[in-house]
C-alpha cells in the first residue's frame, strides 16, 4: 500500500469521517448515517474452499470496512483507496463482495446450529432458513489519482464481440459486476460534507490553480487551523505535498511547536513562490540569450518591463 493510501485510510477509519463520506456521496449530505451506527469490521476476511479434495483459504483484504445498523438500513460498507488505476478491480470487487456474503452466511449457519431451529430438508441442506436475509454490501473505490483508466464493470473486461448477434443473445446471461469508482479530485458540491472532508475536497478541486488554492486557504485559515495531524497529513498528501510536509512537520516538532496546518501551508506557499521566481528568472535568462543570438537586443529591455510582450516572445522562441 502506498503512502497516500495509508494516510487517507487513517482518516477514513474514523467513524465520523466515514459517516460524512457516505452521507455526502450517497445521501446528498443528509445526515442519514451517524458515527455511532458504525462498527469496524476486520480488514482481513475469507472462506475455506475445497478443490480436488484439498482445502484452502480464499482471503480478501479491505482498506476500511464498516458494518452499519440503524433504523434505515443494515449494510456493510467497504472502502478501497487506489492511488493508481487497477485493471483487475471488477474481479477484485466481485470477489470481496462474495467473501463478505459468505461470511454472513457462516454467521447465520452458526446461529441456527446453536439454536437447533432448522426444520425442513431444504433448511438443513442450506444451513439457513428461507426468511433469512443478508446485509447488502456497498463497495466504494476512492480513486486518489488523476484519471481512472481501468474498467468500471466486469462486462468491460470480457473478450466479446458485441456486434455479433450471437454474442448479443448470450450477453444477458453473463452476470455483470459494477465498480463504483469515485475520483476524489472530481467530487462535486464539497459543501455537502460537514467534517474536514469539505475543505479537503474544495482544495483538491482548486489544486490545478495554485492562486485560487492559496486564496481558499487564506479565507479558511481558522477552520483549517483546527485540523489535527491525521486530517492535515491526508489533505496535503492528496494535494501532492506529502514529502515537503513531512519535512515541515519535523521542523515544527524540533522547534517544540504544535502541528499547525496553516503554518505548514504558508511555508509551502512561500516555497512555491520562491520556486516560481527561480523558474521565472531562468526563463527570462533563456529569452535574453535567444534575443541576443538573433541580434534583437532592442527587445531585451522592452521584454523585461512588458509582460505581454515577454509572454509572446516566450511562445515565439518556445521557452
Amino acid at each position: 500500500m502506498g503512502i497516500i493510501n495509508t494516510e487517507v485510510n487513517a482518516l477514513l477509519e474514523r467513524p465520523a469521517i466515514f459517516a460524512d463520506l457516505v452521507n455526502g456521496l450517497l445521501h446528498g449530505g443528509e445526515q442519514v448515517l451517524k458515527p455511532e451506527d458504525l462498527t469496524p469490521l476486520p480488514l482481513r476476511y475469507g472462506v475455506v474452499v475445497e478443490e480436488d479434495g484439498r482445502r484452502r483459504a480464499v482471503e480478501g483484504t479491505g482498506d476500511v470496512r464498516m458494518k452499519v445498523e440503524n433504523d434505515i438500513y443494515a449494510v456493510t460498507f467497504s472502502g478501497e483507496t487506489q492511488a493508481e488505476s487497477d485493471y483487475t478491480m471488477p474481479v477484485r470487487g466481485m470477489l470481496y463482495d462474495a467473501l463478505e456474503y459468505s461470511r454472513q452466511l457462516r454467521e447465520l449457519e452458526k446461529s441456527h446450529k446453536e439454536e437447533n431451529d432448522l426444520k425442513t430438508s431444504a433448511e438443513f441442506l442450506s444451513g439457513i432458513r428461507r426468511e433469512d436475509r443478508l446485509r447488502p454490501v456497498v463497495n466504494l473505490v476512492l480513486y486518489l489519482g488523476k484519471e481512472w483508466e481501468g474498467s468500471r464493470s466486469l462486462h468491460e473486461m470480457l473478450a466479446l464481440d458485441r456486434e455479433d448477434e450471437r454474442v448479443k443473445e448470450l450477453l444477458p446471461y453473463i452476470s455483470d459486476y459494477r465498480v463504483h469508482v469515485i475520483p476524489v479530485r472530481e467530487i462535486e458540491e464539497p459543501g455537502r460534507y460537514k467534517t474536514c472532508l469539505q475543505h479537503i475536497f474544495h482544495m483538491l478541486r482548486l489544486n490545478q490553480d495554485k492562486k485560487e488554492l492559496y486564496q481558499y486557504v487564506k479565507d479558511h485559515r481558522e477552520e483549517l487551523g483546527e485540523m489535527d495531524r491525521v486530517e492535515m497529513t491526508a489533505a496535503l498528501a492528496l494535494l501532492g505535498e506529502q514529502k515537503r510536509l513531512r519535512e515541515l512537520l519535523r521542523q515544527q516538532e524540533e522547534e517544540g511547536k504544535e502541528t499547525d496546518m496553516c503554518k505548514a501551508i504558508d511555508d509551502l506557499i512561500l516555497d512555491g513562490k520562491k520556486e516560481g521566481e527561480k523558474i521565472g528568472e531562468t526563463r527570462m535568462a533563456r529569452l535574453i540569450m535567444a534575443l541576443s543570438e538573433n541580434q534583437k537586443d532592442d527587445l531585451i529591455l522592452k521584454a523585461a518591463s512588458d509582460s505581454a510582450l515577454r509572454n509572446e516572445l516566450y511562445r515565439e522562441y518556445q521557452i
